[in-house]
């Protein structure tokens, strides 16, 4: 990791917005005077990578009406708060579902935990696969070795270190850092510097503006993993959950070194309820001075489309709710978004991503179900429009080192996903998928994407775990290229040890 991209002094963050820097003020204060007492604890996260058993367990027990004082729409979960939560969950009578509770119990027993890991991965044409922080399953195989730290020196800071090491036969090397990061604070106001990933929306597959399709982003960030209850002339709206960020994307862009300034908040009026509004922009960058015009500019969507406009910014909103039939508990969400919305205040060029999820299938409990669909096609407002940025040449698109910072179906497509799972134990579980993709961008022909796979996590004890999964995929028209077509096939491999 570069010092400079982290550095306060002589580096980006002096020429943050002030609007910016006035909003994070503010919103810290108001929390010290609603909170004076709070005692201070700043903890690590759980890594939506490397411990998805984690999330799904979480979904899962939510889905049958347990866990209600999380919130779920902004990933990563800090392992303390999840911890916490499930301490206050009462046995239930099943052994599956109790099993899970404790397994979620286990994040707050340590003051630091290490894991290591190992594993072999073959892929026939190298592809990067959904959701995959922008590395590839490297071509005709190699190792992958990795893992990660997480420490809490101290109730007010914690630190987290997460990194892969991959390696072929024929000499070709990829390593990077992911998740890095210092949080400090305490639940209801931790300020992170570092290397961080996001996910916002309750979308699983995926989601609009954020989620792990590209590689982490380095900047600062000021967010509340303990939602707060409002109180006052604001309880009805429950619990409110708040997350901001500011970041600078690379220099190998059209615009070199824009800033990416996020900001989300949602609310839980009911258990059963969670709703929440983002708002994500892009702007400044190399050669591009940041002025209070352009600040002004940029919140109105003034000069959206224009060439040489002031950036460029995308909007959503999302719903989950919980319907807890007794003989089936349900989960619905969706998500709408506007992007390059130009018309003054008003949001345009919609997309959407909607969901259901059966945490069990019946009185299976070790069984669910998703089913999930997004869609950015919108042909009533021209071609190339999500996540793309005409208007700056690219400079402002919501891509970064060339993977698309949300959902991975890209601009002017449809995506049906499917995905069942068997728990034979609280922390194991197999998985089967299907993710079906029509892609209209950039033509003249339609790329039609299948892609397949199965997996499996198993704990053998507390500290080892092992992980596999094998994956096909083919693609008819590639490019939107007539005749282009191809397959890939995949398989992954890991063992891991974790000490805790």
């Amino acid at each position: 990791m570069n010092r400079k991209e982290l550095s306060c002094r002589g580096g980006w963050l002096r020429h943050a917005p002030a609007i910016a820097r006035f909003g994070v003020s503010a919103l810290a204060s108001w929390i010290l005077v609603l909170h004076p007492a709070t005692a201070l604890s700043a903890g690590p996260e759980i890594f939506l990578q490397e411990e998805p058993e984690s999330y799904l367990i979480i979904d899962k027990l939510q889905g049958f009406g347990l866990l209600p004082g999380l919130m779920t729409g902004d990933r990563g979960l800090e392992a303390r708060e999840v911890s916490r939560e499930a301490g206050n969950a009462g046995e239930t009578g099943d052994p599956l579902v109790d099993g899970m509770v404790r397994f979620l119990r286990l994040g707050s027993l340590p003051d630091w935990d290490l894991r290591l890991r190992a594993g072999f991965e073959y892929s026939r044409n190298g592809e990067v696969p959904p959701n995959a922080q922008g590395l590839p399953v490297l071509e005709h195989g190699s190792t992958r070795l990795g893992g990660f730290f997480r420490g809490a020196p101290a109730d007010w800071i914690a630190l987290q270190a997460r990194g892969d090491f991959l390696s072929r036969a024929d000499g070709e090397r990829v390593s990077r850092l992911e998740e890095t990061s210092l949080r400090l604070g305490w639940p209801q106001a931790t300020l992170e510097a570092g290397r961080f990933s996001l996910w916002w929306g309750p979308g699983r597959h995926g989601a609009l503006l954020f989620t792990t399709n590209a590689e982490p982003l380095t900047g600062v960030r000021l967010r509340n993993p303990r939602p707060i209850s409002l109180g006052w002339w604001f309880r009805f709206l429950g619990f409110f959950q708040y997350d901001l960020f500011v970041a600078r994307l690379e220099k190998e862009r059209p615009i070199p070194r824009p800033f990416l300034v996020g900001m989300r908040a949602a609310v839980k009026p009911k258990p059963w309820l969670e709703l929440g509004v983002a708002r994500t922009m892009h702007f400044g960058g190399e050669g591009r001075s940041v002025t209070w015009s352009t600040i002004g500019d940029v919140l109105t969507s003034e000069k959206e489309n224009e060439p040489g406009g002031s950036g460029n910014q995308l909007v959503s909103f999302d719903v989950k709710v919980r319907l807890p039939f007794q003989w089936q508990p349900v989960v619905m969400y969706v998500e709408g978004g506007a992007e390059d919305h130009a018309i003054g205040w008003q949001p345009s060029k919609w997309a959407w991503l909607g969901g259901v999820f059966l945490p069990s299938i019946g009185d299976r409990k070790e069984m669910d179900l998703r089913i999930e669909f997004a869609d950015t096609y919108d042909s009533a407002n021209g071609r190339g429009i999500w996540y793309l940025h005409g208007a700056s040449n690219g400079g402002y698109a919501h891509i970064y080192r060339g993977q698309i910072l949300g959902h991975h179906l890209g601009t002017e497509a449809r995506d049906l996903f499917l995905e069942m799972h068997y728990f034979f134990l609280p922390s194991s579980y197999l998985e089967l998928n299907a993710d079906l993709t029509q892609r209209f961008w950039p033509g003249p022909a339609r790329e039609d994407s299948r892609r397949i796979s199965a997996a499996f996590v198993h704990w053998f004890s507390r500290n080892v775990r092992t992980e596999g999964r094998l994956a096909y995929e083919r693609v008819s028209n590639g490019g939107g290229i007539s005749g282009n077509d191809s397959r890939d096939a995949s398989i992954q491999a890991a063992l891991a040890y974790q000490y805790r």
